[in-house]
């Protein structure tokens, strides 16, 4: 079996899907478009390593790394260096090193650096002691064979850095004594980054605030793989995209909001939708208190947060990817948490639940369902008493205070009259209910939550009440059914063998049959067998027009052209029973709205119990007339026999106008007639005054 699926359904899970990336994406756009950095940079398409920003960046782990030598100079360890190694070497000059000395830097920087205090031959390195690092030149060759490098030796600065060269240098101290540089100190930037100019900034090495008076050499170079997360790491990332998400982009801000706002209304459509039932569906998280929903759901949340605070901790790549990827699983944990409640909260609204699942609304049917426990007398002298304590309340503040007293007693009066209102409006109600419950109709329903409290049970009564009758009637009406369906199947069995009857009958009377008594014999059985047809037709079609089973063709007749075929076909059987009929046909044709053929048999069976019935030698009356927007078709005869029956008794099935049953007719043609009637809107009556025998068919005007 193939399975349903709920679109809506469906659409507001993919929804959720597109809402954050979407989401993230504006807001991406929006932080690239806002950003300061390096705008005319990133126009001109300039690579990072060639911008200001990287130049800063690297000139500040220069100046770190104369910090960090510095610090280990004065032999002070912090948690962020530590030595671990030192050795002593000699140079390809064949001057002495004292030593080189290793240290550990905790936080991570891409930038390796090697300084010589050329005064102390002491060698100062963050690279890690290894074979390929276990010398001078070593250390110096791997330093130099990144592509971004930097070299200060001598006074002279070699670089591939452009804007750290020689050149680009705005300040050097050129005052020069027998040691060399006095000083290369604080090392900062001169001139700050323009966010809308691309002009080249340099890098002001001055003795200004200088804390010592050494000659270094120093080595640095970025890492062509870089593997911490830096300052230079971060820059970098943000740089590239900025790069990436450039003002060409500016476009895609209105079509992500226009997206986002088209999602809203999907996901709320779609909201407690299923394939397995109609309506809105609730789960027990949709039944509980909104406010321990919303705990629970922040709840939620907060370890959604503590997932996202990890990223702050990472130094390395791997640390730091495996940081992003914990902080996206905190902020889905977040987002599904938003889910969560932002879906109760819709499902409520939709399901007009919203207040009843607030603790105020949990509380109020707390206490009211104390008060309403209370026997009805004790409630009325409780709400007696309570009024009168209000009351004296709002006239002692009305005596003291004036119109703050006059406004509490109109507002206790209000709430008194709504009160009695109220149930006053109940008590209407219960009366006009059982006012159309005692007419019959068991169709009507109160709406037990329109009343007030007290009258509650008494509406839920009714209901049962109305609903008892109408299973009744309903009882009634299928047993009914069933019997018209009964008579329907017992006709239609008996036709078939009354067929071979008819058959083997008319096969008899044409043979040579000798004997008058034999041929007497036949007539009866043919007369009998006759009849006996005509009522098993009569049956059928009884219990299809009294059950309604039969459709009609509607269209527009004339009454005066039906009259006359109907009167033209029974004009020879008026004729042998002497019976003379006078028409009234109006001045201009009238017209139904009828079925042509069910309207000419209620008309013939008429007809036929005229002709079998009516004194002969009488007039047969037919009046055809227009009144109130109705046409009237009446018949009017005189019965040949005493009409000993009422007009109750003469419209049951198998009833004849003769307390005897040796007449023809089956007894159905009034009760035909009368139900082919009502089935095309029409109302049939009949009227017995002595024995003139007078039916009247309305039909609505067409």
């Amino acid at each position: 079996m193939e399975k349903k699926i709920c679109m809506p359904r469906v659409l507001k899970n993919i929804a959720y899907v597109l809402f954050p990336i979407f989401a993230t994406i504006l807001v991406l756009l929006i932080f690239c478009l806002s950003y300061p950095l390096e705008r005319e940079s990133i126009k001109a398409g300039v690579d990072f390593y060639d911008t200001n920003t990287f130049a800063e960046d690297y000139a500040n782990e220069i100046f770190g790394s104369l910090t960090t030598v510095d610090v280990l100079k004065d032999n002070y360890q912090t948690d962020a260096y530590s030595y671990y190694y030192s050795h002593t070497e000699t140079v390809e000059n064949n001057e002495e090193v004292n030593s080189i000395n290793y240290y550990i830097d905790y936080y991570g920087s891409n930038v390796m650096w090697l300084i010589i205090d050329n005064d102390t031959k002491i060698a100062y390195t963050n690279l890690s002691y290894s074979l390929d690092t276990s010398t001078l030149e070593n250390i110096k060759n791997k330093i130099m064979a990144n592509s971004e490098n930097w070299k200060y030796q001598d006074g002279n600065i070699e670089t591939t850095i452009d804007k750290l060269s020689n050149e680009n240098i705005e300040y050097i101290d050129s005052t020069l004594n027998q040691e060399g540089i006095e000083t290369i100190g604080n090392m900062e930037q001169s001139s700050e980054v323009s966010n809308e100019t691309t002009e080249e900034s340099s890098i002001d090495l001055t003795t200004e605030n200088a804390r010592t008076k050494n000659n270094y050499t120093i080595y640095t170079a970025l890492l062509d793989d870089m593997e911490y997360v830096d300052s230079i790491y971060r820059d970098r990332l943000l740089y590239n995209t900025l790069s990436i998400v450039n003002q060409n982009l500016v476009f895609l801000i209105p079509f992500l909001i226009g997206l986002i706002i088209a999602l809203v209304p999907i996901i709320v459509i779609g909201i407690g939708r299923t394939r397995k039932q109609e309506g809105i569906n609730l789960n027990w998280f949709d039944k509980i208190l909104i406010e321990l929903a919303a705990l629970i759901s922040i709840f939620i949340g907060c370890i959604g947060a503590v997932f996202t605070v990890s990223i702050g901790g990472a130094s390395t790549i791997v640390t730091f990817t495996l940081a992003i990827s914990i902080m996206a699983v905190g902020l889905l944990i977040m987002y599904l948490a938003c889910i969560f409640f932002f879906e109760t909260l819709v499902k409520r609204l939709k399901t007009h639940t919203f207040v009843k699942t607030t603790f105020a609304y949990w509380l109020y049917i707390k206490i009211k369902g104390v008060i309403s426990d209370l026997k009805i007398t004790k409630r009325f002298v409780l709400f007696f008493i309570l009024f009168i304590i209000a009351n004296l309340f709002t006239f002692a503040i009305m005596w003291s205070d004036g119109f703050p007293g006059v406004v509490l007693t109109i507002i206790l009066y209000v709430i008194t009259f709504s009160y009695l209102t109220k149930r006053i409006k109940s008590y209407s109600k219960i009366k006009d209910a059982i006012n159309e419950l005692y007419k019959g109709d068991t169709d009507m329903y109160l709406e037990e939550n329109e009343l007030c409290k007290e009258m509650q049970e008494t509406g839920k009564e009714l209901n049962d009440i109305a609903g008892g009758l109408s299973n009744a009637i309903d009882e009634k009406l299928k047993s009914e059914r069933l019997k018209t369906e009964l008579i329907t199947n017992v006709s239609h069995d008996i036709k078939t063998p009354l067929t071979s009857i008819i058959n083997y009958v008319d096969l008899l009377k044409k043979e040579d049959v000798q004997g008058e008594k034999a041929k007497e014999y036949l007539d009866i059985l043919d007369s009998k067998s006759q009849r006996l047809k005509k009522l098993t037709e009569d049956l059928v079609e009884a219990s299809k027009a009294s059950s309604g089973a039969i459709k009609l063709n509607m269209e527009r007749l004339n009454v005066n052209e039906l009259i006359k075929q109907i009167s033209g076909e029974f004009e020879d059987k008026f004729k042998s029973h002497n019976l003379q009929e006078i028409i009234t046909f109006p001045e201009s044709d009238l017209y139904i709205n009828a079925d042509s053929r069910y309207m000419y048999r209620v008309l013939e069976n008429m007809y036929s119990n005229i002709s079998k019935y009516a004194m002969e030698g009488t007039r047969v009356y037919t009046d055809i007339a227009e009144k109130d927007g109705d046409v009237i078709i009446q018949l009017k005869n005189v019965s040949k026999r005493k009409l000993n029956i009422s007009v109750d008794e003469l419209m049951q099935r198998f009833v004849r106008g003769e307390a005897s049953r040796n007449t023809e007719g089956s007894g159905l043609g009034l009760s035909i007639a009368r139900s082919l009637t009502e089935l095309q809107q029409g109302k049939f009556n009949i009227y017995l005054d002595g024995d003139l025998f007078k039916v009247t068919i309305e039909l609505n005007k067409n």
